[in-house]
């Protein structure tokens, strides 16, 4: 497709497939570190240890889930980059066999 709206679809699909796998690594990384983030033990037996502990716990948890939805964010985009491209290159393909029709 020529003009201001051009695109080079094995491009998208690259950018797509980098987008894929910074998901699939940021899952892993977030995943490996959950235990380290919500596990936190009170230092001492005492009430200001244990508040600080639950404090600490929440806090990871609240990464986690923010990381979680960063990463459903990527892969939607990742998603959204694929059908894009496919899109783009199904439109050439009709484009051209319109075009090939005598009138």
């Amino acid at each position: 497709m020529a003009g201001l709206f051009s695109m080079v679809p094995d491009a998208v699909d690259m950018s797509a497939a980098a987008e894929a796998g910074i998901s699939q690594e940021m899952a892993a990384t977030t995943g490996a570190g959950a235990a380290a983030l919500t596990g936190v033990i009170p230092m001492a037996p005492d009430e200001d240890s244990a508040q600080f502990a639950a404090a600490l716990n929440a806090a990871g948890a609240a990464y986690i889930a923010m990381a979680s939805q960063h990463v459903g964010e990527r892969t939607a985009f990742s998603g959204a980059q694929s059908l894009a491209s496919s899109t783009s290159t199904a439109s050439e393909m009709i484009s051209a066999a319109l075009s090939a029709i005598p009138s």
